[in-house]
């Protein structure tokens, strides 16, 4: 079962950075901090945005394997390409000290929070898709 695909990728990316956003924005203010790097910082949370997006909708090819190493597997693949970016980064731009440990907090936050939210409606679509499957198989035999 394709949840994410090409009709709502878009649409899924931008509820995902709107919520990163308001969650970025919501915290920095709790925390009175002012963000000297907005703009980066905001094209930063677009492309974890499209990358996490684009990685649990990879659970579709991978629908055959077990659930949790699929889970862990996307995200270690999440984090890799995270610092993979910081690292490339690093030789344009100059790097925080805490660069990969910051980078890890707010990739992992929104990757889990996105998992949640997509293998609970995969796992009930997948429950109602056999609770249909079931009562036809019953009326069937009646």
């Amino acid at each position: 079962m394709k949840l994410i695909n090409k009709n709502n990728f878009i649409s899924i990316v931008c509820i995902s950075f709107t919520v990163i956003v308001c969650g970025k924005l919501i915290l920095e203010a709790i925390a009175n901090f002012t963000d000297r790097y907005y703009t980066q910082n905001i094209f930063c949370c677009l492309a974890v945005s499209i990358g996490i997006t684009l990685i649990l909708s990879l659970h579709y090819y991978l629908q055959n394997l077990p659930f949790l190493p699929v889970l862990i597997g996307q995200y270690l693949l999440t984090i890799g390409l995270t610092f993979l970016f910081i690292w490339v980064a690093g030789f344009f731009t100059e790097e925080a000290p805490s660069a990969y440990w910051d980078m890890f907090r707010s990739v992992s936050i929104p990757f889990w929070g996105g998992a949640v939210v997509y293998y609970i409606v995969f796992f009930a679509k997948i429950k109602k898709a056999n609770r249909i499957l079931e009562e036809m198989n019953t009326e069937d035999e009646e």
